[in-house]
């Protein structure tokens, strides 16, 4: 299994693994609509879209997620994780998560959010797995380096 950037031969796959009804059901969601907020805020943003391919070239799953930089702060959003059925409990969701942290490292993003759904145990896992602490206030997952640190400097 290969974890790759997608490219546009990669479209109809995504939309028929799990995109289209994605942007169906959640394009009146809060959640989607705060991301959308911070997109346009953000003076840079930088989509990551990640497949996980497998031998013979079947996309199995993806990641997607947003680099935003908002002023002087860079943050991270996971927006959607989605393995197809066959290929779950194989490693292909943890791949694609740690290809996908390492991809915003690149972009010097030391913050990164992901709000699963909270019936999604196996994801909910996998977060807590790679280190996210869940937040109090609801499902809500964070991943912050220790070393992390402001753009302004210390203070």
């Amino acid at each position: 299994m290969i974890i790759r950037p997608a490219q546009d031969k990669d479209r109809s796959d995504l939309t028929s693994l799990h995109l289209a009804e994605d942007v169906e059901v959640y394009k009146k969601s809060s959640e989607v609509y705060r991301g959308g907020i911070l997109s346009a805020i953000s003076s840079r943003t930088k989509d990551i879209v990640l497949v996980a391919e497998d031998d013979d070239g079947y996309v199995a799953g993806y990641l997607w997620g947003v680099a935003l930089r908002i002023f002087d702060y860079k943050i991270g959003i996971i927006f959607d994780l989605y393995v197809n059925t066959r290929m779950r409990q194989k490693g292909c969701g943890r791949k694609l998560m740690q290809e996908g942290i390492e991809e915003f490292h690149k972009l010097g993003v030391h913050r990164i959010w992901a709000n699963p759904e909270e019936k999604n145990a196996p994801t909910l896992a996998l977060l807590e797995h790679l280190g996210f602490k869940k937040q109090d206030d609801k499902v809500f997952y964070q991943l912050l380096e220790s070393d992390a640190q402001h753009e302004w400097g210390q203070e």
